[in-house]
């Protein structure tokens, strides 16, 4: 039986041309079909409105990109959209990095002319306006595969070395992997957390997937990725990582981290997810009625960004939980424990000292509240994650004060190395 609407649109068009702007446009497309309903943060809707400090920010970043030619580098450029925490990191590493017109980042180097400009705006209309029937043009394609015969030259004539991306799910990182692939380009997808799915649909369209551990590469590999194409980059936030670290571990100050029952599309052609949107509150429920057996009387909870707190927090014993909006950081600091689902807190929580209890209530075949498989290391394959599928296991951890093994941070983080970067650029 046909289950996914994008995949039967995807399979059933009659040309090649039509086939892949569909794939190209899978995101978007899913928005219009999961990205409509009040418990997604604003910041995460399809057609969100933008403040006069947005706009007058962009329209600096435009007036660079047309305006402001930079100086002559001996250095070799890239087009990248990956914010580095060092600023000057690839500078020093023998790059010129530009950010594109389409995501710029600061208001320097930025690439692109009025035509790609006025080329973006005009995409970022359609994906933010219009409705799904305008997706299935194939003018529009004809359109596509045109200006990337114009942005070929541009980039070909700037002498671009490679791209680097945050993710391949979204329009813009599939149609520029595309452009860098017949540039004969490397491109080159940057992990940015610890992953909770492993799929070949996901991250596996460019040249290179750069991962922050062997162990990760691994789960990868695992899953039926090309070894060749990941690498091992490391994690630039964290530096000199003690070997060891002794961990905060009590109930005075607990950090709920909720499984995040919200999917504004689809991962996977093969395996389509429909998520029940109060699991994120029945997992908050669960969590309470433990703490409260062991005489915990507040608790703060930290849903992810992209829902609506406010939406969560109707549901809640205003008496009992405490929306924590502070950074992330500054929660962990004076947190005492966390309690929290597949996430990449569990790291950040170890690194800052902090013991991660998981609560991942699963059916049988290891499939979470949130519909999703669980993976490594969340899904009981490490022993050295604490991890809870049932409330009565969750009590017990918390009664003996069951310990995460801090060393699990050295196996999903390594050091930084940007020598992978001039081994893949040249």
């Amino acid at each position: 039986m046909d289950t996914y609407l994008i995949k039967y649109l995807r399979d059933n068009l009659d040309n090649e041309l039509s086939k892949k702007y569909i794939d190209f446009f899978k995101i978007e497309l899913d928005w219009h079909i999961y990205n409509s309903e009040r418990h997604i943060s604003k910041e995460y809707h399809r057609n969100r409105e933008k403040g006069w400090k947005e706009k007058t920010v962009s329209l600096l970043q435009y007036s660079n990109a047309i305006f402001k030619k930079p100086s002559h580098s001996e250095k070799l450029n890239i087009l990248s959209t990956i914010n580095f925490s060092e600023r000057n990191l690839l500078a020093n590493a023998g790059f010129n990095p530009y950010s594109p017109v389409w995501q710029p980042m600061g208001r320097k180097n930025i690439f692109g002319d009025l035509k790609t400009i006025n080329w973006h705006k005009k995409i970022q209309n359609l994906i933010q306006k219009k409705d799904f029937y305008e997706y299935l043009n194939e003018n529009l394609y004809e359109e596509l595969e045109d200006f990337q015969k114009y942005l070929i030259d541009k980039y070909r004539e700037k002498d671009f070395r490679a791209l680097l991306v945050s993710s391949d799910q979204y329009f813009y990182s599939k149609y520029f992997i595309d452009v860098f692939k017949k540039l004969d380009r490397p491109s080159l997808v940057f992990s940015h957390g610890l992953p909770a799915i492993y799929s070949t649909d996901v991250d596996n369209r460019s040249d290179y997937l750069m991962v922050w551990s062997e162990k990760i590469k691994q789960n990868y590999i695992n899953s039926g990725f090309d070894e060749a194409k990941i690498k091992v980059i490391g994690n630039l936030k964290y530096k000199m990582i003690p070997n060891n670290k002794e961990l905060r571990s009590n109930l005075s100050d607990v950090l709920i981290v909720p499984v995040s029952s919200i999917l504004w599309h689809q991962h996977e052609y093969d395996n389509t997810v429909v998520v029940d949107k109060s699991m994120i509150v029945l997992y908050l429920y669960k969590v309470q009625k433990v703490l409260k057996k062991l005489g915990v009387k507040k608790a703060r909870y930290r849903p992810h960004p992209s829902i609506d707190k406010q939406w969560v927090h109707a549901f809640l014993d205003q008496d009992f939980f405490i929306c924590d909006n502070e950074s992330l950081e500054d929660s962990l600091k004076h947190s005492s424990l966390v309690i929290g689902a597949t996430s990449t807190v569990l790291l950040e929580s170890l690194v800052n000292g902090v013991n991660y209890l998981v609560f991942e209530p699963k059916e049988e075949n290891n499939i979470n509240m949130a519909g999703l498989k669980l993976v490594p290391p969340f899904d009981g394959s490490d022993e050295k994650v604490m991890i809870a599928c049932n409330e009565d296991e969750l009590e017990k951890m918390l009664r003996f004060n069951a310990l995460t093994d801090y060393s699990l941070v050295r196996d999903y983080i390594q050091d930084f190395d940007i020598s992978i970067l001039k081994e893949l650029i040249k």
